[in-house]
């Protein structure tokens, strides 16, 4: 969806703060900002970052930053990954082959998704590679049992997954951004990566993390009412998003389900309850 549609239902919402947090990029933020220069709705810059975390990956949400920075940061950081996914692809691909899968010679990396998870689509989607796993497996294969199978750690096709790290992230934006906050933690970022649990979460905190998404469309509500007993104890830093992405059935803008309304925010320099 274009900025100025968003900005037009976040005005007809009369939302007091929005933030649009778009992949490893702030494009847009400074045209959004435009729609409510001189008005009561507050537009905090910020960002949705990818990052490696051990043999997992994890959306950190960067908030409240000059965006000029941000966008030097996140030109350097986009950079590796391309340049690194391109690799990861490129070994990919020889080890599948080895095991006897098929997978196109052409296949590009995206930054959208895991090269893995690339890979595994592309897989799944030839004919002859479903008949050689029911051959070998006794059953057709999603994409999810091609990475459990032959991609994750210790699989035969494993390649260490392409990227930058939290650590890296947290160095670059310390002193930039005024809060780094951990995104849907019991949400998987994609079916080749797996949500985070209790311990996962401290250890992150732990790096430079300043807070925690609470609400979010997917998570449960006991999933919500342990994480706000989590910000409670630490006195940490919490949000709430839609990840509204456009789309006729996502969650509308300003809620967390289809009926609820986010109730509150707590960051460095903004808060609502």
């Amino acid at each position: 969806m274009a900025v100025p549609e968003l900005a037009a239902i976040i005005k007809e919402k009369k939302l007091a703060y929005c933030a649009l947090a778009d992949h490893n990029t702030v494009d847009g933020i400074r045209e959004l900002m435009k729609y409510f220069a001189g008005t009561e709705t507050r537009v905090i810059p910020a960002t949705e970052l990818t990052a490696k975390y051990k043999d997992n990956e994890v959306h950190i949400l960067a908030y409240d930053f000059d965006i000029s920075v941000a966008t030097e940061i996140l030109t350097e950081r986009n950079e590796i990954v391309s340049r690194k996914k391109v690799e990861e692809m490129e070994a990919s691909l020889n080890l599948c082959q080895k095991e006897g899968l098929l997978v196109a010679d052409n296949l590009a990396s995206s930054e959208k998704q895991p090269v893995s998870f690339t890979v595994a689509l592309d897989i799944c989607a030839n004919s002859s590679n479903q008949d050689f796993f029911i051959k070998k497996h006794g059953r057709s294969f999603m994409p999810e049992d091609v990475y459990y199978e032959y991609q994750a750690p210790g699989k035969p096709c494993a390649v260490e997954r392409s990227g930058v790290t939290v650590e890296w992230l947290v160095n670059k934006f310390k002193g930039v951004a005024q809060d780094l906050i951990i995104a849907h933690p019991f949400v998987s970022v994609s079916v080749v990566t797996k949500p985070l649990n209790e311990t996962e979460i401290d250890n992150l905190l732990k790096i430079g993390l300043t807070g925690i998404e609470v609400y979010h469309d997917a998570t449960s509500k006991e999933q919500i009412d342990l994480l706000k007993k989590m910000v409670n104890k630490q006195r940490l830093h919490y949000t709430g998003g839609s990840d509204f992405h456009g789309k006729e059935k996502n969650t509308p803008i300003g809620q967390y389900n289809p009926q609820d309304v986010i109730p509150g925010f707590h960051l460095s320099n903004y808060k609502s309850t």
